[in-house]
């Protein structure tokens, strides 16, 4: 592609997208986004969302070597693009992320400053989804039940004696699901602190209360005291878990609005010449 035609394409782009439906997020409020990544196949709309990425996610997809992974990378990221555009008066090819090894990513190019988006990605066979918040610290993982694990084995060395005792007690699919939902808690809480695995799994420990209300409990004083954390463990499809961490810092509840969608739908009106260019 010539760069009068990428120039032409990235015009065309910003002018498709409807930004005027963007809304502020609010103080108490942690949506999440998810779409059934299996669901999104038409070559038209992922050839849309390639026109989203920029340039070092385009060298990334282009280093999958399986098309599957290629698939999750690419819509899994446009669902962040398209999700973060709902926030803010930003064209989802727009948007420009920095990571530092071992960091979470953060937004480098988006709106003002002053109002500072906060996002988390995950994606597993299946599922992409992102939390989006302002001025909080959040983190989201997902994972998939039909991964096959040894529950007890991975119990054991990484989790807390708590939540080990609490496998040994269950036996079957029931076990592999408490595993995963353990798991998506843990990875989600590590990503909110945006301190990946320095922080040691059996650290910190998590229990699910009779209200179904899960709360995390630390065994050193490195981290903030409980409170100051809201968590959610979900079904968004009947062959996933999600699980969602949050650092609430007036420790306020958080509502957390859990909603399916397809990347640029209602947000974009293809517009396509005859062989398939924009």
């Amino acid at each position: 592609m010539s760069t009068e035609e990428s120039r032409v394409q990235g015009e065309i782009m910003k002018k498709s997208v409807n930004l005027t439906s963007c809304r502020a997020i609010g103080k108490a409020t942690a949506p999440v986004w998810f779409t059934a990544t299996d669901t999104v196949n038409r070559p038209e709309v992922l050839l849309d969302y390639q026109e989203l990425l920029d340039d070092n996610e385009r060298r990334r997809y282009a280093s999958f070597r399986f098309p599957a992974d290629q698939h999750l990378y690419l819509v899994a990221h446009a669902l962040l693009r398209t999700s973060l555009s709902r926030y803010a008066d930003v064209a989802p090819q727009e948007w420009r992320f920095s990571r530092q090894d071992g960091e979470r990513p953060e937004i480098l190019h988006g709106p003002d400053p002053e109002s500072q988006l906060r996002f988390s990605l995950s994606h597993t066979p299946g599922l992409a989804a992102c939390i989006i918040a302002e001025d909080v610290d959040v983190g989201v993982d997902v994972e998939t039940l039909n991964r096959e694990v040894d529950a007890m084995s991975i119990g054991n060395r990484y989790f807390s004696r708590f939540e080990s005792r609490d496998l040994a007690g269950l036996s079957g699919c029931a076990r592999q699901t408490r595993f995963l939902e353990y798991w998506t808690l843990k990875e989600a809480y590590l990503k909110a602190c945006g301190r990946g695995l320095s922080i040691p799994m059996n650290d910190f420990s998590f229990a699910c209360d009779d209200n179904g209300v899960w709360r995390i409990g630390f065994f050193s004083d490195a981290h903030s005291t409980p409170d100051a954390w809201q968590f959610l463990c979900v079904r968004p499809t009947p062959d996933h878990v999600m699980s969602v961490a949050i650092r609430r810092l007036d420790r306020q509840p958080f509502e957390i609005p859990t909603r399916e969608t397809v990347p640029l739908d209602g947000m974009f009106t293809a517009q396509r010449r005859s062989g398939g260019g924009i």
